[in-house]
């Protein structure tokens, strides 16, 4: 585990795992969780990609998957997910992507920020350089954290915004 602050990552074991379902489901959108199978709502088909998603990203950067998921502790409590991912570049350079989410009661209190920048910690740990993000272009919140942690963000047509952080 690693902390800044009043802010720190934990691995998602089976417990954390619960506790993240359980929040997601109290404090936060399906689709700001979890793509949109099954229907609307959280469905069988949403719960069993959820847990399969990040039993999957268990493993680490290195495992199958190539993702680590961590729960993001703030004053103790679990406050929602972030994720960093390793993608292929194209040109030999070490890139990974990154994603958060936050229950709705943890927002605009700066954990989105502190996370970001603890799973930045670990992108250059693992000999990343260059960290990616996608968001929509109405999701002011993710574009000011990923604006403080020294991402470029560039608007794209399709309503989303681009991300990247040079490490």
């Amino acid at each position: 585990m690693s902390g800044l602050g009043d802010v720190s990552l934990v691995d998602v074991d089976e417990t954390v795992l619960e506790q993240l379902l359980e929040l997601a489901k109290r404090d936060a959108s399906p689709d700001e969780v979890a793509p949109p199978l099954g229907g609307p709502g959280w469905n069988l088909e949403r719960t069993a990609w959820f847990f399969s998603y990040h039993r999957a990203a268990a493993h680490g950067l290195d495992g199958d998957a190539g993702e680590k998921t961590w729960g993001i502790l703030a004053g103790g409590v679990l406050a929602g997910s972030i994720r960093l991912r390793r993608v292929e570049s194209g040109d030999g350079v070490a890139v990974a992507d990154t994603g958060i989410w936050l229950g709705r009661s943890f927002r605009s209190q700066g954990i989105g920020t502190a996370a970001l920048r603890l799973v930045l910690h670990e992108a250059r740990k693992a000999g990343i350089v260059q960290v990616t993000a996608r968001t929509l272009t109405g999701n002011l919140g993710a574009q000011r954290v990923l604006a403080s942690a020294g991402a470029v963000l560039t608007p794209d047509d399709d309503g989303t915004v681009n991300a990247v952080v040079v490490l």
